[in-house]
């Protein structure tokens, strides 16, 4: 998901859908009274207005387009000011319709005005420059108004009195309509940019990115500075992927929700330390609800998907093996990490140093394993027995029973083999229920995607 400045469109959607809440209540009492209840606008104007069309909507363009701003490198040039031009004339040729029947806009009307909302949102311009320019524009109108009584001095005040109501109603109504088309235009573009980064960060996770389109990319905005640390985070959904990306994108990480985790390419240069405090900060907890992983430093393109794929590994062992631990390091566990590509040759090994072991636990029910860890993990006996709450006694007949199945356990050559069994056989019962019959297979597979 790519973040962005943060622009309070948030906010003035909600004033528009206030707006909006206001105008359908105005409207549902002009449809009970029906514009007919209230005096017509003085048809002198009107044909005064009709005459002028294209005067007036020539300073309503000029006027507008003093008001809006058009984003830097923008092609506003002739070609988009004769669209403000059609547009405008549109308006005031509708507003006169409008006053002439004693109506209120359709909805087939508003939808067909609102389009230079939809235009403009896609410009950069901020929501409330338009609608400023939009009030300039019915401002225009109500000059030519007063002109119109000027020129025309049998027009009673009260017919003037009677144009203000629709056209400031007019007004309201193309507001939220053209907020409503600025809004919808810009949520679209960016659920389409978010899609767009998603994808092409799927491809540079999974190695089918290319140089053009990391070119390609870049001119949307999205830049590759190598290298990169790969640090995957044990999360899986799309409000994890926000808050980690959110926190992150000070020292400019690029972060995705990839294969049920979430990815990021961190700039080499930042600290551990750094993206833990920034996620503290952004949680508002004292520690993140998630364990990461941290993968090897990419120099090129191409070295990324075997970083993913080691992070990735690393996240997998580290929780098994290490559940309490909040960070996991590649180059540490590198030998565990060879596991989960040979399960058939670590089932051999463990069944070779500790089978018999896993039998009789098994048919007994007896925790033979956890005896022997807690032994193995602790100086002396006393320790061990007092780690596994039972007496020394007791703890010293099940590793005479030990030693009867798996022969010698203190040497250090054994310690280690046994230890390194113990670990190897957690990490088989921890992946049976992923049905990993075929582990290297299935793990290559996944790597592709």
């Amino acid at each position: 998901m790519l973040l962005r400045a943060a622009v309070p469109d948030e906010l003035i959607y909600s004033e528009c859908a206030m707006s909006s809440e206001v105008e359908s209540r105005r409207a549902s009492k002009r449809d009970r009274r029906g514009y007919s209840a209230t005096p017509s606008v003085n048809p002198i104007i009107i044909q005064s207005l009709r005459r002028r069309v294209d005067r007036v909507a020539r300073r309503m363009a000029i006027e507008m387009a003093r008001t809006i701003p058009l984003a830097e490198g923008f092609g506003g040039g002739s070609a988009f000011g004769s669209e403000v031009l059609a547009a405008c004339r549109e308006g005031v040729g509708t507003m006169l319709s409008l006053w002439a029947e004693s109506r209120p806009p359709s909805h087939a009307e508003l939808q067909q005005l609102s389009r230079m909302g939809g235009r403009l949102a896609s410009t950069g311009v901020p929501l409330d420059a338009i609608l400023r320019a939009y009030r300039v524009a019915a401002l225009v109108i109500w000059q030519h108004v007063i002109d119109a009584v000027r020129i025309h001095p049998e027009i009673e005040a009260q017919s003037v009195l009677t144009a203000v109501g629709p056209l400031f109603d007019y007004l309201d109504a193309i507001s939220v309509a053209v907020s409503t088309s600025y809004l919808e235009t810009r949520e679209r573009a960016r659920r389409e940019q978010d899609r767009q980064y998603d994808q092409f960060f799927s491809d540079v996770l999974g190695g089918t990115a290319d140089l053009e389109m990391v070119a390609k990319a870049a001119e949307g905005g999205t830049v590759l500075e190598f290298p990169y640390r790969l640090v995957v985070v044990g999360a899986d959904d799309a409000s994890a992927e926000t808050t980690i990306a959110t926190a992150w994108m000070v020292v400019g990480a690029h972060v995705a929700l990839y294969q049920s985790s979430v990815v990021a390419l961190v700039p080499a240069q930042a600290r551990i330390g750094t993206l833990q405090r920034l996620l503290q900060v952004a949680l508002g907890a004292d520690r993140a609800p998630w364990q990461m992983a941290l993968g090897p430093t990419v120099a090129t393109l191409g070295d990324v998907p075997a970083a993913v794929r080691a992070a990735r590994d690393a996240l997998t062992v580290g929780q098994i093996l290490m559940p309490d631990q909040e960070l996991y390091d590649t180059a540490r566990l590198h030998p565990y990490l060879a596991w989960l590509h040979d399960l058939e040759g670590l089932r051999e090994f463990v069944e070779g140093a500790l089978g018999p072991l896993l039998e009789r636990e098994r048919t007994r029910s007896l925790p033979l394993r956890q005896t022997l860890e807690a032994v193995l993990s602790h100086e002396g006996l006393s320790a061990a027995a007092r780690s596994l709450g039972v007496h020394r006694h007791t703890l010293l007949y099940r590793m005479e029973r030990i030693e009867d199945l798996i022969g010698s356990w203190n040497d250090a050559e054994d310690r280690l083999r046994l230890e390194l069994a113990l670990r190897g056989s957690r990490l088989l019962d921890a992946l049976a229920p992923l049905e990993l019959i075929k582990p290297t297979a299935r793990l290559t597979a996944e790597g592709r995607h």
